[in-house]
């Protein structure tokens, strides 16, 4: 069985694929990844061919607004579109659909073009990556759409064919989606929203990396991983630690930077360590908790390792994370700029989001692995 992997040109959207991308192979099927931007050489990196479906094109446009956008400016209009989502119920946002669906059209014709030359049996695709939706439509085959958080959404690719509409008619293709279905990898007890699908384990992938001899030893204290993902300091900056830098001098633990590089930081106290890159899932591994901006893939790792977590939401679905985690009881989430050494000392020390972090990871571990959903999908692919 032929496999083609659909993906925005985003680690955040591409990670996550990975580990069925992997169980596929390993079980014999031939797998092809369709992307672009930095999920190309992300993709490299696991082990896995790909093609670059829009190459040179800049994608940071759609996804900030336009270069007219003082980074404040921008981060005021992240805020908002992501608490829009909440406010929303936790439902993709009219504006988020119309952004995806302009990358979709972005790398509607190099994916149709590398879909036709490959021919594949089953099209998995980013819940959002209308491409794939398209391949699989004008070649007839199934498609997946692989999730990537805690929302469930019944009906959303049905929701999604307007916007994608002009994507689809430019290519002669009816609007109409292929048969298709749906998976789903968060927890299902934080799982938001109605609708049918499979449920897979999530499986923490964020590529490879030499641990260094201070991550792999006892630790003297409490050790607290910092993140904000790949995106936010992309388009935002770092000042959004200026905060969580100046709390973490007064608290008793070690932190681990991760993901920038010290120069661009403000003042950074002798507890805390900047690295420019580490596997999340391997720092985590090693620390009693986590500070993150509150990305999908950051939120569900921390779920998997079972720890505390304090989000600083950002944009997108990081409100949605926000609100899930908070809500269980499971962490806290506050504005970036109002981390004080009590919210510190909270994740730290709070027994209770300890051991309801803990019960969330057992419940992890009992979902259906990658490997075990792909009998589900070779019926499917047959069907």
């Amino acid at each position: 069985m032929r496999v083609l992997f659909t993906s925005p040109p985003a680690l955040g959207h591409l990670f996550p694929v990975i580990p069925l991308a992997w169980a596929l192979r390993s079980a014999g099927h031939e797998v092809l990844v369709a992307s672009s931007d930095t999920a190309v050489d992300a993709a490299v990196k696991a082990g896995l061919p790909v093609v670059d479906v829009s190459p040179g094109t800049d994608f940071d446009r759609v996804f900030g607004g336009g270069p007219q956008l003082s980074p404040a400016e921008l981060a005021q209009q992240m805020k908002v579109r992501g608490q829009a989502i909440v406010k929303a119920g936790g439902s993709t946002t009219p504006a988020m659909l119309e952004r995806f669906a302009t990358v979709s059209d972005l790398m509607a014709d190099g994916t149709l073009r590398i879909a036709e030359e490959w021919r594949p049996d089953l099209v998995v695709h980013g819940r959002l990556q209308g491409a794939g939706l398209l391949a699989a439509r004008r070649l007839g085959v199934p498609a997946v759409e692989h999730g990537f958080g805690m929302l469930r959404e019944g009906g959303f690719a049905q929701g999604y064919l307007p916007y994608l509409a002009p994507s689809f008619e430019r290519h002669g293709v009816p609007v109409e989606l292929p048969a298709h279905a749906v998976l789903h990898v968060g927890p299902p007890s934080l799982m938001r929203g109605e609708g049918e699908g499979w449920t897979m384990r999530y499986v923490p992938y964020n590529a490879g990396g030499e641990l260094p001899e201070w991550l792999t030893t006892a630790r003297p204290r409490a050790r607290v991983a910092v993140s904000l993902g790949t995106i936010v300091p992309r388009m935002l900056g770092v000042g959004g630690l200026e905060k969580l830098l100046g709390a973490a001098a007064e608290t008793d633990a070690d932190f681990v930077v991760t993901g920038m590089n010290e120069q661009d930081l403000p003042q950074v106290p002798p507890n805390v360590r900047v690295v420019r890159w580490l596997p999340l899932n391997a720092l985590l591994e090693r620390c009693d908790a986590t500070v993150h901006h509150g990305g999908s893939g950051s939120t569900l790792t921390a779920l998997t390792f079972g720890l505390p977590q304090l989000l600083l939401p950002h944009g997108a679905d990081n409100f949605v994370n926000a609100d899930v985690i908070d809500r269980a009881g499971l962490g806290l989430s506050v504005d970036p700029h109002e981390v004080t050494t009590d919210t510190l000392a909270r994740v730290l020390t709070d027994e209770g989001l300890r051991a309801a972090a803990r019960r969330v990871a057992d419940e992890v571990q009992e979902q259906p692995s990658p490997a075990q959903l792909v009998g589900e999908l070779e019926e499917f692919a047959a069907s």
